[in-house]
């Protein structure tokens, strides 16, 4: 998150990922550090065995978020 933040402030485009059990902790940590905009993609965790749930599917949704969003800034 603060990594994100100084990338902003340098004026460096960035955007946080992180998983949906640390999406409030995150807008809040963006807020209390003045940037309550920060853009997140924010991902179900997963549930299962890390050969289960992690792949390249899971990958691919992540890159399309972040290409969407990084062509918007």
């Amino acid at each position: 998150m603060r990594d994100g933040i100084k990338l902003e402030l340098a004026g460096v485009p960035a955007v946080v990922i992180t998983h949906d059990v640390f999406e409030n902790a995150a807008k809040a940590q963006s807020k209390a550090l003045g940037m309550p905009d920060l853009r997140l993609i924010v991902f179900p965790q997963p549930k299962g065995e890390e050969h289960e749930v992690e792949g390249p599917e899971s990958a691919r949704e992540v890159v399309d978020k972040l290409i969407e969003m990084v062509g918007e800034g």
